[in-house]
Parts: structure tokens; sequence; C-alpha cells
């Protein structure tokens, strides 16, 4: 007999089903190890894009920007850890998982989740640090400490209750784990959209282009598809509730887990890169200075050479003589305007038409497109003018 049909899986496989233990590497695992290698690489390029703007550009560091980068070194690590709890179960179906390997797979367990739970919230801490930083109106304030204790708070909880009720290797209750797991997945959906919508005030009471208001909806829309993938994630994670293929059913999870966490982190970055894209890809903001505002009054005149214009068209008009007061006899048109005889006195009546074109426009700044879009909160909304 072969070492595979003497090996027992930690439960029993469905009918027709055959047992694998070869230790070859499942569709799930594949799956895992290629979308985690595309997104790490892709955080990674717009960490390393946002870092060269703070540093090189903007020339001003803070501390949103080592918050998103320790972000994104709890990405590599979650993906590290996911890989080497290959070995032990993690994406296979519980079937073909040794009864022995479930103690170290709990334990590699409970770093993949304490990651999940500190990757968004480190994320959300370095939106909440920028935000801060460049608003010092009371009320966003109170608002942005309010949603900073909120996360800090329910990410140290469930960090708490996993490693001890809820722990897999000291305790044998899956109903725990699994709602613990839907728990989480809701209140980081709830936080997300509080963060989501903390700069809406600002960003309303902006006096931007149409185009930079654009980029910055992208911007902010891409941060509600984290929303969306965290939402699309509870599907997974209720399937948990039901499932007791825990092994396989958690590493499907994982993958939206994956795309969240460094989607996250993208458009962390994405929100810092104006001035990148200003010196190196001038072109996507190209048409925005061409209708640029201007600040003031402005008069023009609609003839290079003044403000009156004299009409080429002529009209007939009657003419009273200043000495008798009867209308005049004769009028002729001419040229350049109505020649009027009236007792052999002439007098020229010139037609002219006058613009006076005077355009108000805002006293506000005027933003350029090279503005940071830090630079554009900070100045223009936000001193608590921003409104609610």
């Amino acid at each position: 007999m072969s070492a595979a049909t003497q090996q027992v899986g930690a439960m029993p496989a469905p009918p027709g089903v055959a047992l694998d233990f070869s230790g070859t590497q499942t569709d799930l695992q594949h799956r895992t190890i290629v979308i985690n290698s595309v997104l790490i690489t892709l955080s990674s390029i717009f960490l390393f894009l946002r870092l060269y703007t703070r540093a090189f550009i903007v020339r001003t560091v803070g501390i949103d920007d080592y918050i998103i980068t320790l972000s994104w070194i709890g990405c590599i690590s979650w993906f590290a850890v996911c890989v080497l709890d290959f070995k032990y179960g993690f994406g296979k179906h519980l079937w073909n998982v040794s009864p022995f390997d479930l103690i170290p797979y709990a334990r590699l367990l409970i770093g993949v989740a304490v990651l999940y739970v500190w990757i968004p919230a480190l994320t959300k801490f370095s939106l909440l640090v920028l935000y801060h930083r460049v608003n010092t109106g009371k009320v966003i304030r109170f608002l942005i400490y309010a949603v900073g204790i909120l996360v800090f708070g329910y990410s140290l909880a469930i960090t708490i209750v996993f490693v001890g009720p809820c722990n897999p290797v000291t305790h044998s209750n899956a109903q725990c784990l699994k709602s613990l797991n839907l728990f989480m997945s809701v209140i980081n959906i709830v936080t997300d959209f509080l963060v989501i919508c903390l700069p809406l005030p600002m960003l309303h009471a902006l006096q931007l282009p149409t185009k930079q208001k654009i980029m910055l909806g992208c911007v902010f829309s891409l941060g509600s598809a984290v929303t969306i993938i965290s939402i699309v994630r509870i599907v997974y994670v209720y399937q948990l509730i039901g499932d007791p293929d825990a092994t396989y059913q958690e590493a499907a999870a994982c993958i939206f887990s994956t795309v969240e966490i460094n989607v996250g982190v993208i458009c962390g970055c994405l929100v810092v890169l104006k001035p990148f894209i200003q010196r190196y890809l001038p072109y996507v903001l190209s048409f925005t200075s061409k209708n640029r505002s201007r600040s003031g009054s402005h008069t023009f005149g609609f003839m290079s050479k003044g403000d009156k214009k004299t009409g080429g068209k002529c009209y007939e008009l009657e003419s009273i003589d200043p000495e008798t007061g009867e209308v005049a006899e004769e009028q002729k048109a001419g040229k350049d305007g109505v020649k009027v005889l009236a007792k052999g006195r002439s007098m020229m009546v010139e037609i002219t038409t006058e613009y006076d074109v005077t355009a108000e426009r805002d006293s506000k700044r005027v933003f350029e497109d090279g503005d940071s879009t830090e630079e554009i909160i900070s100045e223009q909304g936000l001193g608590g003018r921003a409104r609610f």
C-alpha cells in the first residue's frame, strides 16, 4: 500500500474523492502566490513613488509615511506567513491535511489573523495622520481622534480575543473563530467607510479645476473599492460558519484579504503623488492649465487700440436745428456716421459702440497643477472652514 493510502485526513473525504498527501501545490495555493506577488509588486512601486515624492520633491517626510511603510511591511509578512502555512494545510482541503499538522497550522493562522487586523489599521492611521496635519478645524480633528481611537480599540480587542479565548491552539471552539472573523470583517467595512467620508467636507469646500476634482474623486473611489472588496470577503467568511473545510475556505477568504490590504496601501500612497505626476507626467494634468482661473477683477477691451469701436452701420437720424428748433430737411448717411444738413450748416453724428466687460473672481488662492493634494486641502479648508 502506498503512503498516501495509509494516511488519514483531518476529516473524511467526500464520496468518490481520492486523498492527496503528495505535497504538490494546490490550485488555490498557486493563486495565492500569484495574486500576492502581483499586488505586493504594485504596492511596492506606489510606496517607492510616495517616499520619493515626499523625500525629494516635497522634501517633507511625515509620520504618515512611516506608518504606511509599516503597513507595506505587514503585507509582505502576511504573504510570507501564508506561504509558510502551505506546508501545514493552508489552501488544502481538510481531508488532505494530516491531523498532526493542525497544531502548527493553527499557530501560523494566529499570525495571519493578527496581521490582517493591524495592516488595515496602520493604513487607516496613515490617512488619519495626514488628515490631522492638513486640517486644524476642531470638529474634524475631534472626528479624526474618535475614528483613530475606534480603530485602535477594536484592533487591540480582536488581537487579545484571538490569542486568548479564541486561540485555535489551546481552544477547539471553531465557532468562536468564525464569529470573530465575521465581526472583524464588518468592523473593517464600517471604519473604511468612516475614513473615506472624513475628507469629504474638506473636498466639498475646495475651489478646484474640473480635472483636479476628477482626480481626487478617483483616488477616493479607489478607497471605496477597498470597502467593496471587504464586503465581497464577507461572503466567503460567511461560508466558514457552516463549512467544516476550514483550511481551504480560510485560504480562499485570504485571497480577498490580500487584495484588500494591498489596495489599501496603494490608495494611501496615491493621495500624495500629485507633485510626482506634475514633474514627470505633466501631460496628465495638461488640459487644466489651459483653463486656469485668476483671482481679482479684470476689464477687457474688445478692440486692440481701445475700448471704443466705431460702428460699421449707419442710421438715419432726425436732427433738430439748434437755432430754429426745426427738424432738419435732409439727412445723408456717411461711412463713418450720419451727416445731417440743416439750412447750410452741417454737423456730423458719429455712432460708436463701447464695450466694457468686467469679470469678478473669487479672491481665494488659485491652485496650480503642481500643488499636491495635501497643499490644496491644507490651504483651502481647511483650518476649520470645511462645513458639514
